[in-house]
């Protein structure tokens, strides 16, 4: 398999786990819940925890990318969220459960990244959007496996045996990123930085000092945000709760979602490649998120759910169009630490509403879901509020 193809077929494999780990949790929650004896609010913060420690690591990977190149950093990283998958299956209560979230989230913080920087390196910005969308749609297999598959692979082995098969897998997928993953259109390893880490860290706030970037933030922190609580936490226990469904029942409906998440990102790119546009689309995807988001706190009927649950789950994939903007405004020895502090962002963001509407379904009597889902639009209409002033840069601009 010749490069770059190889390099982007292994990143793409790591990737696509890093996706299941963030919301899989959502198909197993109420058993992992019964097992580990979690509150509503322990739960949310369970989950939030992957998210913080993803988010915490963006700006050392961003450096870290920069200095020494994508594959010495993805592949040992990967290798740690293998550990951190074992360690939560042998989970005994919610402070292991924490630990071993922060390892899976600390050991999955390179991975997209480090796919987007290659992207970068070796493809015109033209093609960026794109790219970036096809490599997240095939994530968004992820998603699927944290479904259907993982509720029955877990009704065969148990939660925790199957998070040790996914493990397995995980490790398998650092020893390929090791063998074929290079930097270079040559083979050869990254151009390494001189550039000493304190040095890159006060580059990196330079960055974060543009202001162009300043109206697009609160899309990045909100934005994906609200899309992944309802995928990876609140969607599994709303259909056990409001319509009884069990794990298998529960992964065929989060499946369905899972597929929305693979077609939004595809069809924002197929819109951004026709238009050169970004703002505009994630604004009117916003507004049918909003509608869907609404329509769940009414919904009395499967069918109903299910879609307003599928429009969220395509129109809220925004992530892709927010990374795509906010790229126009970095320069080329920027896009490392420039990406990492927009994603950091993003996974910052999802973090602080998920733990967020824990603490909102704690503090409301059952059932919670009005308050919980009115508070995500909420947050989204804000985030909607200052994108409409943000800079959209057209191709013509950067030339």
């Amino acid at each position: 398999m010749k490069q770059p193809l190889a390099s982007l077929a292994a990143l793409t494999l790591a990737y696509i786990l890093s996706q299941f780990f963030r919301t899989s949790l959502a198909v197993i929650a109420p058993e992992i819940s019964r097992d580990l004896d979690l509150t509503t609010q322990d739960l949310g913060f369970l989950s939030s925890v992957w998210f913080v420690a993803f988010a915490i690591m963006q700006i050392p990977v961003g450096i870290a990318l920069d200095k020494y190149g994508i594959r010495r950093l993805v592949a040992p990283m990967v290798l740690v969220a293998a550990v951190g998958a074992i360690l939560l299956a042998l989970a005994p209560n919610l402070e292991v459960g924490i630990l071993a979230q922060a390892v899976i989230g600390f050991g999955c913080a390179p991975v997209y990244m480090g796919t987007l920087v290659l992207l970068t390196r070796w493809y015109d910005p033209a093609q960026f959007a794109s790219l970036a969308s096809v490599v997240l749609a095939l994530g968004s297999l992820g998603n699927l496996m944290g479904t259907a598959p993982l509720a029955w692979l877990s009704g065969l082995l148990g939660w925790r045996m199957a998070l040790v098969v996914v493990a397995a897998v995980v490790a398998l997928s650092a020893l390929l990123v090791f063998l074929f993953v290079r930097d270079t259109r040559d083979g050869g390893p990254a151009p390494a930085s001189g550039e000493h880490p304190l040095r890159a860290l006060i580059g990196t706030f330079q960055v974060a000092r543009n202001p162009d970037l300043w109206p697009l933030i609160p899309m990045a922190l909100i934005g994906y945000g609200v899309m992944i609580t309802v995928r990876g936490l609140w969607g599994g226990p709303y259909l056990a709760d409001i319509f009884q469904l069990d794990a298998v029942e529960r992964g065929n409906v989060l499946l369905l979602m899972s597929l929305g998440m693979i077609g939004g990102p595809l069809l924002y790119a197929w819109i951004e490649r026709r238009t050169d546009r970004r703002k505009l689309p994630i604004l009117l995807g916003s507004c049918i998120t909003l509608a869907a988001l609404a329509t769940l706190t009414l919904a009395q009927n499967l069918v109903v759910a299910t879609l307003a649950l599928v429009l969220i789950g395509c129109f809220g994939s925004v992530f892709n169009m927010v990374m795509a903007q906010g790229r126009r405004f970095f320069r080329p020895h920027e896009m490392g630490r420039g990406l990492t502090l927009l994603n950091g962002a993003c996974f910052g963001g999802a973090a602080l509403l998920q733990a967020v509407t824990g603490q909102v379904a704690a503090g409301v009597a059952a059932p919670v879901w009005t308050p919980v889902f009115l508070s995500l639009a909420g947050l989204l209409a804000l985030a909607m509020a200052f994108l409409a002033f943000s800079r959209d840069r057209r191709l013509s601009e950067l030339r």
